[in-house]
């Protein structure tokens, strides 16, 4: 990629008119502008000193602090053009100060992740949104999620437990099709010529250009031609949740299962790690439905039940007696 279209793509993105997977590529193609190899053979000492060129250089290029020129051009969120400028100017210098860089700029990192025929891929996102991926699909989205707008890119088919955060509206982009939710779970997929969504709670708004909008419930199914660029509700839809959520740990109702059970399911579904140092014993029966809830929410759930209480840190959960008891 050359310099000049380099710059057109970063000039587009900060306009925000590159599509998730463009952003995903710019942030690929940074991350390969420099020969990583070269910069792991050079010594300790050789890379002290490169990186220190490399931050002098950079601070050089962008201007001294307080300096109408950097002012100027934070104001105006140009400064991305002049890391880019940097990063083809000082060759592998840079590969030591790349993920530094992106921090004290506030630049987004973008991921994806990629399932084949016949599997489901779990992915837990920044915000705590659980995403099943099925069959040859492909999901992009940033590595934490910043701004306003929870945006991610969607090829193929997905079963989506959206995390609920009605500051931050998520929002699915799928072909042409724009999927806007709160926090709500539903399923989405697309053939060669038409995305079908299946909502199993909450509201969905669906939009498309030159389409009418549509807003989903529960139970209820959003079909969008692209051929007629049309979105049809079904007057009475048919949603087998079973069929939609089959392989995945979406449906989370216990009945009459073991206390151990119970936090085996959710520690495996959250992917934490669960600590029980209550005196309760692990074989009390517990019937409850945890379907489409937070982690947060589930434990709130189960403790208050059981007279326990609970915390989160670092990706594991403690329960405890409460000590009001």
């Amino acid at each position: 990629m050359r310099d000049k279209e380099f710059e057109t793509l970063i000039d587009l993105y900060l306009k925000d008119q590159l599509s998730m997977e463009e952003k995903f590529k710019v942030e690929e193609w940074l991350r390969h502008i420099t020969d990583e190899s070269a910069f792991g053979n050079l010594t300790e000492t050789e890379k002290d000193a490169s990186q220190s060129k490399t931050y002098a250089d950079l601070m050089n290029r962008i201007g001294p602090v307080g300096s109408p020129k950097r002012t100027s051009v934070i104001i105006r969120m140009r400064l991305w053009l002049k890391v880019a400028s940097c990063f083809v100017l000082l060759g592998i210098a840079v590969f030591a100060f790349s993920n530094q860089l992106k921090d004290i700029f506030n630049i987004q990192r973008y991921t994806s992740v990629a399932n084949s025929a016949g599997h489901i891929t779990k992915s837990i996102l920044s915000d705590g949104t659980i995403v099943w991926l099925k069959g040859n699909s492909k999901l992009s989205y940033p590595v934490k999620f910043q701004g306003n707008l929870r945006n991610v890119d969607l090829e193929g088919e997905a079963l989506f437990e959206v995390a609920k955060d009605a500051a931050h509206p998520f929002i699915i982009h799928c072909g042409v099709l724009t999927t806007r939710v709160l926090g709500t779970s539903f399923n989405i997929k697309r053939t060669s010529n038409k995305i079908e969504v299946n909502v199993l709670t909450g509201r969905v708004f669906l939009s498309s250009a030159n389409a009418a909008a549509v807003t989903l419930r529960p139970h209820q199914k959003g079909t969008f031609s692209e051929v007629k660029k049309t979105i049809i509700q079904e007057t009475h839809p048919v949603v087998e949740v079973a069929s939609l959520t089959r392989g995945t740990e979406y449906d989370m109702f216990f009945n009459d299962a073991t206390i151990g059970e119970v936090l085996h399911r959710i520690g495996k579904k959250f992917e934490v790690k669960i600590n029980y140092k209550a005196l309760r014993p692990n074989n009390t029966r517990i019937t409850a439905d945890f379907t489409d809830q937070s982690l947060v929410n589930t434990m709130n759930m189960m403790c208050e039940a059981l007279n326990l209480e609970f915390a989160i840190k670092q990706g594991a959960v403690t329960i405890t007696d409460n000590p009001t008891n």
